[in-house]
């Protein structure tokens, strides 16, 4: 199975288009990211490699003009690594949270099952991805509800918090301020194999790999 989607930027001119595949053993997404900050225009793409339980596994973000990827990788035991060089503080850290995608919001959210008003407080692998600077943060989702078939989670991190719209697959519709999703759509049997090969071509042609 394989998912595309689309969100726009809601504080300012950008929008993202990411897509998930879903394999036998694992998943791999790969997000491409247009956004402005204080008036520089940035092209961003991201490769990612989950597991089926939603875990990350490993990560490469491309920037534009900057030569060399920014590499994030977990070992066993949630151990991880950093552009190769191992980095204790991130020690039990189940997932990664970028700065520029709702989609890493999905992840704590599909990683467990959820009741009304239970609160779950998750450590993540933050990556402020312009300034190229990692580290760890204590995230806390609570689960408020759902409104009209679309669950509500809010979401605290350190001084910050807001109320997300997430739908039943865990995607993000709203990120108040911040985020909104403009399309989701699904593919499956003849659709996904020639969707793939699309995405092999491109990825051939800018002569790098998703792993």
């Amino acid at each position: 199975m394989e998912q595309r989607v689309i969100w726009g930027h809601g504080d300012s001119a950008g929008a993202e288009h990411l897509t998930l595949k879903k394999l036998s053993g694992h998943m791999e997404v790969r997000g491409t990211v247009l956004l402005v900050e204080q008036g520089v225009p940035h092209h961003l793409t991201y490769d990612m490699k989950l597991g089926l339980d939603w875990k990350t596994k490993k990560i490469k973000i491309y920037q534009e003009g900057v030569p060399e990827p920014f590499i994030v990788q977990a070992e066993k035991q949630d151990k991880w690594w950093v552009n190769g060089s191992y980095n204790e503080n991130l020690d039990g850290a189940t997932n990664i949270d970028l700065t520029i995608t709702p989609f890493t919001n999905t992840l704590p959210i599909n990683r467990v099952s959820w009741k009304t008003g239970e609160s779950r407080t998750f450590k993540m692998v933050y990556i402020d991805v312009l300034r190229r600077e990692v580290l760890p943060l204590l995230q806390v989702y609570t689960y408020l509800g759902d409104n009209e078939g679309q669950r509500i989670f809010q979401y605290r991190c350190r001084e910050f918090e807001t109320a997300l719209v997430v739908n039943e697959q865990g995607w993000v519709v709203e990120y108040p301020g911040v985020f909104n999703l403009h399309a989701l759509y699904t593919t499956k049997g003849h659709d996904l194999k020639d969707h793939t090969s699309s995405l092999s071509a491109h990825a051939s042609a800018m002569d790098r790999s998703y792993f």
